[in-house]
């Protein structure tokens, strides 16, 4: 597609946009939509949102963090709340045992350039936030951050970590030394997520390629612990 005619087209995109939203949802409305979905439950690079049942959220004070990222280290990002495309949208549900909150997963960023960050988040009955947790993290279609729901309804987020601090942008890296990380979680009686244990992996070389490939996820890497 030429360059004029791409830009033609997503200017009247972003002008038509807001006349076909559907208007925004409170975290509890949106909540009582949606299905319990069982455990265990992976992240996988081809799990897409639920087209039958998933909903834009309103996002009081910014109560869930909106964060998507520029670089490989994680330090550099924007904020969702830029463009409403970009904004939050529920479309997963879990229960949590011996309990009345429930664990969901909400998602920022369109998908376009492959940006997006998925954020798990302990919700009461009245749909208030309690605790988040970040557990997918993807910019310009790499993934550097995934995460599975155990049967025993532990939550093990994967990060790739580089070991440089240097800046790594996700638009222009074709390889980094870094090591992977694999994190538990569980979530305590009050609703936080509590660290459970942590995994470190020797480090190696990451291509981009595999990063962005759908048919590997992180955790199956061949990596051997520290």
């Amino acid at each position: 597609m030429k360059p004029i005619l791409f830009k033609i087209i997503t200017t009247i995109i972003f002008i038509l946009l807001p006349f076909f939203c559907v208007a925004e949802l409170s975290i509890s409305e949106a909540i009582n939509r949606i299905p319990t979905e069982p455990v265990p439950f992976n992240a996988t690079k081809t799990t897409r949102t639920p087209r039958n049942y998933s909903y834009g959220l309103v996002n009081p004070n910014n109560a869930i963090p909106d964060k998507l990222y520029d670089n490989v280290q994680l330090t550099q990002y924007t904020s969702a709340v830029v463009a409403p495309e970009l904004g939050a949208t529920l479309f997963r549900k879990f229960s949590i045992p011996n309990s009345n909150k429930v664990l969901i997963v909400v998602s920022f960023g369109n998908g376009y350039g492959g940006s997006k960050t998925n954020v798990l988040c302990v919700v009461n009955p009245d749909g208030t936030i309690v605790s988040t947790l970040e557990g997918t993290v993807m910019g310009c279609d790499v993934h550097i951050k995934q995460f599975r729901i155990t049967a025993q309804n532990q939550i093990i987020v994967t990060t790739i970590k580089p070991t440089s601090t240097t800046s790594i942008p996700f638009e222009t890296f074709t390889s980094f030394y870094g090591c992977r990380q694999d994190i538990t979680y569980s979530i305590n009686d009050q609703g936080q997520f509590a660290q459970n244990s942590i995994q470190i992996f020797q480090p190696q070389t990451y291509a981009r390629t595999y990063l962005e490939d759908v048919n590997y996820n992180l955790w199956e890497g061949r990596e051997t612990l520290q």
